[in-house]
C-alpha cells in the first residue's frame, strides 16, 4: 500500500489559493480529505507563511525565493544552486518518504522531468489539468491522472504507452450551506424580476468574454429585462495581448452600464455566494476546455448552464438533460440567440435540477478523493 504522498505544482500560486486556481484548489481539497498521509509543496507568495498544518494527515510547505535570489540565480546567471525541484525533494526527505511513497506533480511536464532527473527511482504520477503537447524527456509509460475523457484521449494520442486514469474535479457541497450570506440581486441594484446572465472565470481570450459582452450588447437592443454579471480579475494583466484584451473588456463593460456588472476577482470560498445572482450561467470558452470547475459549481448551486461544446464539458453538461449547449461557430449573434432560447426553455428549471443532482452524485470532493485513492493504490499498492 502507498504509505505517503508528496503533492507539488508549478510555482505560480500558493495553496490554498486566494483566487481562481483550479489546480491548486484540487490539491488542497483532496489532500485534506485523503486517508494517506501527505505533504503539499508549493511556492510562497506574499502574505503566506512557510508552513501550515491542514489536518493530522496533511500539511503545506511553501517554498520562498527572495528577490535578490531570483534576480541573481534565476534571471542573471541561471545557475540556481537550490532550484525549486530540489527543494521539493528536500521536503520529501524531511517527510521521510519511503519506497512505498508517491510523488504527484500537477500540471507541469517540466517539473516532472526535473524531479525525475533528481530522483530516477521514485514512484511518480503526473496529474495534468490542461491539454499541452508532451515534450521530450517524459517516461514513455508515465502514469497520468486527468479530469476528463477528452483529456485522456488528448494525451493518449501523444503517449500511447502511458497509463492514464480519469479522476474528475470536484465541489464542496457543504460550501453552499457554510456560506450563509448569498448575494441578492438588490446588492447590485438589479431588480429581482430581471434575468441575470452570469459568467465567472479568467478574463482572457480563451474564455470568450468579449464575445459574451458583444452578445449582451445585442440582447439589450431588444429586451430590457436582462443584466450581465462578470466575476473575474479584469486588472491582473497590463502588458501584451492579455493586457490589451482586458482593456477591451473594461471598455465594453463600461459601454454597457448600468446593465453590465464587472465585479472583479473573488476567492474560491466566496464564489459560492455569487451563484445566487444567476438565472443562467454561461461558459463560452473558445478553447478545448479540459473540464471547468465553474460549470459543476453552478450546477451544484442549482443553476442552469449554457456551455461551449469545445473540450470536456459535454461529458457532464448533456444538452437537454443536465444543461444547454452553445451553437458552433460561436458569434455574438448566435450566443445572443442561444441565451434567449435557453431562458425561454419550458424545461429550464427541471434541467437545472437534473444538473444539480448529477453533480451531487458524481462530483463531491469526498467521492473524488475516493477515486483518487483507488487509482493511486491500483498503480502502487
Amino acid at each position: 500500500m502507498v504509505d505517503k504522498l508528496m503533492l507539488t505544482v508549478t510555482p505560480i500560486f500558493s495553496i490554498p489559493p486566494r483566487g481562481a486556481a483550479a489546480v491548486e484548489t484540487w490539491m488542497y481539497q483532496v489532500a485534506q480529505r485523503t486517508r494517506i498521509p501527505n505533504r503539499i509543496a508549493c511556492i510562497k507568495e506574499e502574505g503566506y507563511t512557510d508552513f501550515s498544518p491542514v489536518s493530522e494527515q496533511c500539511s503545506i510547505h511553501r517554498i520562498g525565493f527572495s528577490r535578490v535570489y531570483k534576480r541573481l540565480f534565476q534571471k542573471w546567471t541561471r545557475l540556481d544552486p537550490l532550484p525549486y525541484a530540489q527543494r521539493i525533494l528536500n521536503i520529501a526527505k524531511e517527510f521521510k518518504v519511503t519506497n512505498n511513497s508517491v510523488i504527484i506533480i500537477h500540471n507541469s511536464m517540466k517539473l516532472y522531468r526535473q524531479i525525475r532527473k533528481r530522483a530516477p527511482q521514485a514512484k511518480m504520477i503526473m496529474h495534468m489539468h490542461n491539454a499541452f503537447e508532451p515534450d521530450e524527456g517524459l517516461d514513455k509509460n508515465v502514469k497520468m491522472i486527468v479530469p476528463s475523457m477528452f483529456l485522456k484521449q488528448h494525451y493518449q494520442a501523444y503517449l500511447p504507452d502511458a497509463d492514464i486514469a480519469i479522476v474528475p474535479n470536484g465541489i464542496d457541497l457543504e460550501a453552499y450551506q457554510k456560506n450563509s450570506a448569498p448575494l441578492q440581486k438588490s446588492d447590485l441594484n438589479i431588480s429581482p424580476e430581471k434575468k441575470t446572465i452570469f459568467f465567472a472565470g479568467r478574463i482572457s481570450p480563451d474564455k470568450g468574454v468579449t464575445l459574451l459582452l458583444q452578445a449582451f450588447e445585442r440582447l439589450i437592443e431588444t429586451r430590457d429585462d436582462i443584466e450581465l454579471v462578470i466575476v473575474g480579475d479584469y486588472m491582473n494583466e497590463n502588458k501584451g495581448d492579455k493586457g490589451a484584451y482586458q482593456q477591451e473588456v473594461r471598455k465594453l463593460a463600461e459601454k454597457l452600464k448600468p446593465h453590465c456588472h464587472l465585479l472583479g476577482s473573488v476567492t474560491p470560498e466566496q464564489i459560492y455566494n455569487y451563484y445566487s445572482l444567476a438565472d443562467l450561467v454561461i461558459i463560452p470558452s473558445q478553447f478545448q476546455e479540459p473540464f471547468c470547475m465553474v460549470a459543476i459549481e453552478a450546477m451544484g448551486a442549482g443553476k442552469p448552464v449554457l456551455v461551449s461544446t469545445r473540450g470536456g464539458m459535454t461529458e457532464f453538461v448533456k444538452a437537454g438533460e443536465t444543461g444547454f449547449h452553445l451553437k458552433e461557430p460561436m458569434t455574438p449573434e448566435t450566443i445572443a440567440e442561444d441565451i434567449n432560447n435557453t431562458l425561454a426553455s419550458p424545461g429550464l428549471n427541471d434541467i437545472a435540477l437534473s444538473g444539480q443532482r448529477y453533480v451531487e452524485e458524481n462530483f463531491p470532493w469526498e467521492k473524488v478523493t475516493w477515486r483518487f485513492e483507488e487509482v493511486v493504490n491500483n498503480w502502487f499498492g
